[in-house]
């Protein structure tokens, strides 16, 4: 095989490889360096691994070059998504920490009960139609974080407390990347109470999910970063926080956090700036 036959296939693989990634939404920094050396690697062997070197049709080559390249990389995305690693959450009480690892979204106001997001021509949501049950968060903030299929998918709990409810919400299976389907996709909605209120933690399917597992039940105790629950492949997680006058929110749009670690929110003892709308 001539060596300009291999470079081509190669950077054809890498291509179409990137596509897959920004499809997927995978975070480049941890993919550009693994298609970088799959690419490559999966088509030498369909090139000189004795069992394709009788093979004399470049199409054919790499076809199965590809193939061995998407199944190489499905391993890894597997491995990747299955890991539960120790997670040791900062020792102070005052925090909401994230249930989730993953990017920041949004960052939205509630307020007077109702969903942040007009739909239908401007028509007011009420909160109820997200959460399936009444919550009280009269006022407050709703953070959407957003599980690529390489980030960890075992929730935690944000804050330390008592399971109050768990509502599974049967609902489609349908792409996030329309607001809609917060509305009409199925999910799981935890409210805990802790020692300055209730937060609420919604687990959202996506088109790929099709099982959100649970580990806790009504009335459990659970202290803040134990694991709650698992979302299966690419997903997202809300988290529903009441409003005080000593509330700050710390994360910003954008950024990545992690479950257990990551602090979202904080109490204050002193009067501090709150986030503005």
């Amino acid at each position: 095989m001539m060596l300009s036959e291999y470079l081509i296939g190669s950077v054809l693989i890498f291509s179409l490889l990137l596509l897959l990634v920004k499809k997927m939404e995978l975070r480049r920094r941890w993919a550009l360096p693994w298609i970088l050396s799959i690419s490559p690697l999966g088509m030498w062997l369909a090139s000189f691994h004795p069992l394709f070197l009788p093979v004399q049709s470049f199409i054919i080559r790499f076809s199965v070059a590809f193939f061995l390249s998407v199944v190489a990389s499905i391993l890894v995305i597997l491995c990747f998504f299955y890991r539960d690693p120790q997670r040791i959450p900062p020792a102070d009480p005052r925090t909401i920490l994230s249930p989730a690892d993953g990017k920041i979204i949004y960052i939205n106001k509630l307020q007077n009960n109702r969903f942040p997001i007009a739909l239908k021509k401007g028509k007011v949501i009420p909160l109820t139609e997200f959460t399936a049950i009444p919550f009280p968060v009269e006022n407050g903030f709703q953070i959407g974080i957003m599980m690529s299929y390489l980030d960890v998918h075992v929730n935690r709990s944000p804050i330390t407390g008592r399971i109050d409810e768990i509502k599974k919400i049967p609902g489609a299976f349908r792409s996030l990347k329309h607001m809609d389907s917060l509305l009409e996709n199925e999910r799981v909605l935890t409210v805990i109470s802790g020692s300055e209120g209730r937060i609420g933690v919604v687990q959202i399917a996506s088109r790929i999910v099709r099982r959100i597992v649970p580990f806790i039940n009504k009335g459990d105790s659970i202290r803040q970063g134990d694991r709650i629950g698992m979302i299966r492949f690419g997903s997202q997680v809300d988290v529903l926080i009441p409003d005080g006058t000593d509330l700050i929110i710390v994360v910003k749009v954008g950024d990545y956090i992690k479950a257990g670690m990551s602090i979202l929110a904080r109490y204050q003892d002193e009067n501090g700036e709150k986030m503005k709308e």
